[in-house]
């Protein structure tokens, strides 16, 4: 049984790569990994991908480039990319999705337009129907996450198929569902462990999942422009927003939180010697461990009170019970009520 297996693919074309190639992509209904070799004046021969594959190859050696064709987007794109897969890009914030409906090799077309020329775009997949899903919240972290600097890339490769008789990952499947938001699909998939809804979610969804449930529970709020890849011992910070019966703030403890989504084990250590007094630090696993305890919690609160450090712990069902109460679910962005009929 084939995967279904879900790419994403930069659209970044030509020799400096400063094309927004992928805006052709969407308005051509194609994909493409550059390689137009637009300098070359007898392109018009190519006609399959087999030709293309023979013109590559001339033009590399006849130029000396150490390249090589399995090491290329091209190559992904023709080779490794199969039939029901799935293609992700983004335009202007905004992601768009497509399937890949047939053998690349049936798709391919080489485009000497000018158009095509001028955006990298040439060497295409062809027939794709790109559908707009929306912006950050509406899509899990492993779309909008690029992990490395490749024109094309498998952005599920990390994760296993749902269950034995499901041809999809969990990036994929939610691929599928943007295209084909049917209740079939849903109940011919339904997951019974709700912990597996962690693996639904991305990296982003679940910080997302941590902030709002912590406002729920105890009234934090989120500061923005405290999110910042130079905060590596957190995501982000919080402040209390409890009144006392007069309606002032009763105090301006600060709320510090790292999550990691995922089978990664947290150690307290890290953490305890930041706290100062009146803060406090949430450690989250949603599938690994803190201090290597595999009984242990996987949400803790460390605060100092007084010179010591006190750690309370909570349950991981918390988070759970939280997105499945219909109450709450009004207040949860897409990327996480996405997933919620796969277990009705």
């Amino acid at each position: 049984m084939h995967t279904n297996r879900a790419w994403k693919i930069k659209g970044n074309g030509g020799k400096l790569h400063n094309l927004n190639s992928h805006r052709f992509f969407i308005d051509h209904q194609c994909a493409s990994c550059g390689w137009s070799f637009e300098d070359i004046p007898d392109r018009s021969s190519i006609k399959t991908l087999d030709d293309y594959k023979v013109f590559w190859h001339k033009q590399i050696k006849e130029k000396h480039w150490k390249k090589k064709w399995n090491n290329q987007g091209v190559h992904q794109l023709f080779d490794n990319i199969k039939k029901g897969d799935f293609l992700w890009t983004r335009d202007s914030g905004e992601y768009f999705v497509a399937e890949i409906t047939d053998d690349p090799k049936n798709l391919f077309y080489f485009d000497t337009s000018l158009e095509a020329t001028d955006n990298d775009c040439s060497a295409q997949l062809k027939n794709i129907e790109w559908v707009k899903v929306g912006k950050e919240d509406s899509v899990p972290g492993s779309v909008s996450f690029y992990p490395g600097f490749g024109s094309l890339v498998r952005i599920d490769s990390h994760e296993e198929t749902i269950n034995q008789a499901c041809p999809y990952t969990p990036t994929s499947l939610f691929s599928a569902l943007c295209l084909k938001p049917s209740q079939n699909l849903m109940k011919k998939h339904k997951i019974t462990n709700k912990m597996e809804f962690f693996h639904l979610i991305g990296y982003a969804a679940a910080e997302d999942l941590v902030a709002l449930w912590l406002y729920d529970r105890f009234g934090y709020v989120t500061i923005p422009s405290t999110n910042k890849i130079s905060t590596e011992k957190y995501e982000f910070a919080l402040v209390d927003t409890s009144i006392d019966d007069s309606g002032k703030y009763i105090n301006h403890k600060k709320i510090y939180i790292q999550v990691k989504n995922g089978n990664v084990n947290l150690n307290t250590n890290d953490y305890s010697s930041l706290l100062l007094e009146n803060e406090e630090i949430w450690l989250i696993s949603t599938l690994g461990t803190i201090d290597n305890k595999k009984s242990s919690s996987r949400i803790e609160r460390l605060f100092r009170k007084s010179s010591n450090i006190s750690i309370e712990k909570y349950d991981i069902n918390e988070l759970l019970n939280f997105v499945f109460d219909k109450n709450k679910q009004k207040i949860l962005p897409t990327s996480i009520t996405q997933w919620i009929p796969l277990f009705l």
